[in-house]
């Protein structure tokens, strides 16, 4: 019950952003700027030649390729969830304070409080990120510093690691949901590797490259004959899609998304 009011509270900070009060103690050094805040678009798949061309009732392969793309894709998308409360900070002033930039925010609702402190440290060549929720429900149950979000990022944006966290509620500690590594040499060539848990143990690994004009997700389930591939080539718009490791289920198609033998496509 407790963990469903920190929601409900979380979402009515998200529906009244604009009455958020800014804390802070220690000015901001006059010679730096604070760093620009994350958008999580590092470790977000580009899938617009799926969102481009719907499938047709001919096109079998395709279409199934089709569904596991944006399936799978969509289980990249569970940051979005907390980019709100990133953009939220954006509006406040960061403070200086021992070493790392503090954007802090409150908001009270009804006799229950709710505050979000983030906190980004250069750490070298590397920016440091932690995002912290307390709460009270004024009725004598509080969480202090619940660590939601933290990240490692290059200061060059081209490689980083972001891992969120769900509350565990029989121990009220953190524990992650998901880690996701990302790593680029380019506007064109990416790499995001995600895990995501249960109970503290890794189930399931999204794997998502780009190199130029060949793009592939790929699925890795406990159970390997379950994991899935899905390749296209947006240049040649070609692509195949895949269930386990055998290349004997692989189905291919072709630049019309009509089914066709693996090997005239050169798969």
């Amino acid at each position: 019950m407790r963990n469903s009011r920190v929601i409900i509270l979380f979402s009515v900070v998200l529906l009244f952003s604009f009455a958020l009060i800014s804390c802070g103690d220690d000015p901001a050094s006059a010679n730096e700027d604070p760093p620009a805040l994350p958008t999580f678009e590092n470790i977000e798949p580009d899938l617009s030649y799926f969102d481009s061309n719907q499938p047709q009732q001919s096109n079998s392969n395709y279409s199934e390729a089709y569904y596991y793309g944006l399936g799978l894709g969509s289980i990249a998308f569970t940051s979005q969830a907390y980019v709100s409360f990133f953009s939220l900070a954006d509006s406040e002033n960061a403070d200086f304070k021992n070493g790392k930039w503090v954007w802090e925010y409150s908001y009270s609702y009804e006799g229950e409080s709710v505050s979000i402190k983030l906190t980004a440290e250069p750490d070298g060549d590397f920016i440091n990120w932690e995002m912290l929720w307390s709460f009270d429900d004024g009725q004598g149950n509080s969480i202090t510093d619940y660590s939601v979000v933290t990240g490692r990022i290059a200061s060059d944006g081209n490689s980083g690691s972001w891992t969120f966290n769900t509350l565990n509620p029989d121990t009220n500690e953190e524990e992650p949901i998901l880690i996701s590594e990302w790593s680029t040499s380019g506007e064109n060539n990416l790499e995001i590797e995600t895990d995501y848990y249960d109970s503290g143990s890794v189930v399931t690994t999204y794997t998502y490259t780009q190199n130029d004009n060949e793009f592939m997700v790929f699925l890795s389930d406990t159970d390997e004959e379950n994991d899935i591939t899905v390749f296209w080539d947006d240049e040649a718009m070609t692509g195949y899609y895949q269930m386990g490791s055998d290349t004997a289920n692989r189905y291919c198609w072709d630049s019309n998304f009509e089914d066709v033998a693996c090997g005239s496509v050169g798969y």
